[in-house]
Formats: C-alpha cells, structure tokens, sequence
C-alpha cells in the first residue's frame, strides 16, 4: 500500500548529490515547510492500494475535489511499509472530500516532531528520485472532476462554486 501526497514538485531534488543517494542536504527548507505543513503535528495523505496510475488518481480527485479552484497537482506517494518502518503513527481519520467513496482512504500520520518530519520529507525525496510521483495537469484534473460527476461519485453542487464554474461553466452564486 502507498500513501500521496500534494506536493511542489519543483521545490524537491530531481536526484541525489552524493553517492549515498539523496540526503537531508539535498532538500530545501522550503519543501519542507511548504508541503509537509502540519497541522496539529499531522499531515494528511490519501491511500492508494496499488500505487497505480488508477489508484493515484483516485487519490488525486480526493484532493481536487476539495478545491475553490481549477490548477494543476503534483502528487508523490510513499510506501506504507516505509513510513511504519520509521516508526510513525498511522491513524485513519475522514478525509475532507465531498467524494463519498474517497473519504474513508484518507490517513494522518500523527504525533510528529521535528526528528521524524524530517524522516517524512527524507522518505519524499527518495520517492521523487525513484519516480514516485506525477503531474496532472489542469486539463487532467478537469477530466477526473467531469468524469466522478458522470459517474455520480461527486455531485456539481457539492464542489466550490469557483471549481463548478471552471470545471462546468456553471454561474457562480452572487455573493451577499
């Protein structure tokens, strides 16, 4: 089982700088701060069985469709087995999506610190390198949102009115 994340993928190294591989040097402050932003000493990530193009864009309509607005999204996953090799605490939680059959593959991992964040954005890094991650673009992103619509996964409704508008063309409501 893998677990994604929505991340910056331009802010994380494209390949290690030294013959060990990448290295907490390796990685920007910025990754660090920017994605892996916790809240409550969680972060948040959505779980895919497989680590498939499928299974990954599940993931990837979990997060969008909680969106204000239309963009692009760069999601990198980890292994389950990894992240409980270095001893972090795993605990299902509902996800915050207005896709039903998504809210239940939502994960935090909990009581972080700052020894074990950083293992979190070492374990990111190792995983860019390696080629776990992709890029949805815009256009991509549209096409998961039109399709669950389609398969009544996710009513248009039940997106913000920026995302419906974009995604739909449908008239956002006036504001009061």
């Amino acid at each position: 089982m893998y677990l994604a994340r929505k991340i910056a993928r331009a802010k994380w190294p494209s390949q290690g700088n030294s013959s060990n591989g990448v290295t907490a040097a390796d990685i920007d402050a910025d990754a660090v701060t920017g994605d892996l932003r916790t809240r409550g000493n969680t972060l948040s990530f959505w779980t895919c069985p497989s680590g498939t193009d499928d299974d990954v864009e599940e993931a990837a309509l979990a997060i969008a469709a909680n969106w204000e607005r239309l963009d692009k999204l760069d999601l990198v996953w980890l292994a389950t087995c990894d992240i409980q090799a270095d001893d972090h605490t795993l605990r299902e939680t509902p996800g915050e999506t207005p896709v039903a059959d998504l809210v239940e593959r939502h994960v935090d991992l909990c009581e972080l610190d700052y020894d074990q964040l950083g293992k979190v954005a070492q374990r990111v890094a190792v995983a860019i390198v390696a080629g776990q991650y992709c890029r949805l673009t815009k256009k991509r992103v549209k096409h998961l949102l039109v399709k669950a619509v389609e398969q009544e996964r996710v009513s248009p409704n039940q997106l913000s009115p920026g995302l419906q508008k974009e995604v739909f063309g449908l008239p956002a409501e006036p504001a009061v």
